[in-house]
């Protein structure tokens, strides 16, 4: 529960940064807009100037009073003796998703951040479905059929070898956030849809209407494989050659995870041997690919540049997604989009 208001009857709030420059400033501008900062004024007593961590850790007297904390990309990163003279920082509001950079130090020091991960989610989970459905009716191989060409004699063939949206097997590797709003979208479609994940319970697969497999299952029984996995260190390049392999006639693999996941090397030498198979991927490790990388070169290959997720306007969602919560949060009700300690390490 939030403390006592200011005499004002307002809480106190501050914009933060770690430096005034950059894609970060530059961001933090257009987000938190001049509507939007009358916004927040409405609820909070908002300081009219952006700090920076050098003037948080200078001991700014509007850090010293601020009751919470308001930022995006770039959020300071500070430590633990830089929290200790923050007596009176109660939360902070985030308007992006991961809080690996900054956020162990407040989660430790018993200050709660507030993302913007579920809006976030919920645009990737929309982008996500949209290619699940088209890889489920081989969208992308029959365009490649037909480019470039009048007709095709196999078209027929392959499209009698296309299951559509009938039964098609989805596989998700990994549940969180994102999965589940994948999930939630494609439930009442006819889709056959399967999770890989050791933390899903038996009784949390029923209630969401999934079949747990495993990792082997998903790749060589499956349709579309949607990766989905959070990005930790033991899970780079989990997703190699064993896999690719064995993947179905014109399979489709989707990866808006993370591109260190997957092996590469690996890829690139199956996909290049199986010209039926399609790999939608908008995330790459490094990013975007080397200069004369063959993921440039292989016609079933369909590169993105890291979109799924917002871009341009729809950076909007976020920053109207913590407003909001900072409303629900002086109002005493409870927020659904916080981050813990335990979740930290799991997470994406």
């Amino acid at each position: 529960m939030p403390a006592s208001p200011t005499p004002s009857g307002r809480k106190k709030a501050i914009l933060v940064i770690n430096q005034k420059s950059g894609e970060s400033w530059t961001r933090l501008q257009q987000m938190y807009s001049t509507d939007i900062r009358l916004r927040i004024s409405q609820s909070f007593e908002l300081h009219p100037e952006v700090l920076t961590t050098e003037e948080i850790r200078a001991r700014h007297p509007a850090a010293h009073s601020a009751h919470a904390f308001f930022g995006t990309w770039g959020f300071p990163r500070l430590t633990k003796d830089d929290l200790k003279p923050l007596e009176n920082l109660e939360i902070i509001f985030f308007a992006a998703g991961s809080v690996k950079a900054f956020g162990l130090p407040f989660l430790e020091a018993g200050i709660p951040i507030c993302t913007a991960k579920l809006a976030n989610a919920r645009v990737v989970a929309e982008t996500c479905v949209a290619q699940i459905i088209l890889a489920a009716k081989n969208f992308f191989g029959h365009a490649r059929t037909f480019t470039g060409k009048d007709y095709h004699p196999k078209a027929t063939e392959v499209l009698s070898d296309s299951r559509g949206l009938h039964r098609s097997r989805i596989a998700l590797i990994g549940c969180g956030v994102i999965a589940r709003e994948v999930i939630a979208r494609l439930r009442t479609s006819q889709f056959d849809i399967h999770v890989v994940d050791p933390f899903l319970s038996a009784e949390e697969a029923t209630a969401l209407g999934v079949t747990r497999c495993s990792l082997e299952e998903a790749f060589h029984s499956c349709h579309v494989v949607s990766n989905h996995l959070p990005n930790l260190p033991e899970l780079n390049q989990v997703l190699n050659k064993s896999h690719f392999s064995t993947m179905k006639p014109h399979a489709t693999f989707i990866n808006t995870g993370r591109g260190a996941q997957v092996n590469e090397t690996d890829l690139i030498e199956v996909f290049t041997g199986r010209p039926d198979l399609t790999p939608l991927l908008d995330v790459t490790h490094p990013e975007p690919p080397d200069s004369g990388s063959a993921l440039y070169r292989l016609s079933n290959v369909l590169l993105t540049p890291h979109i799924a997720g917002c871009i341009g306007d729809e950076y909007s969602f976020w920053v109207n997604e913590v407003v909001d919560s900072s409303e629900r949060w002086l109002r005493g009700e409870s927020l659904e989009n916080l981050e813990s300690l335990e979740k930290l390490n799991i997470s994406a």
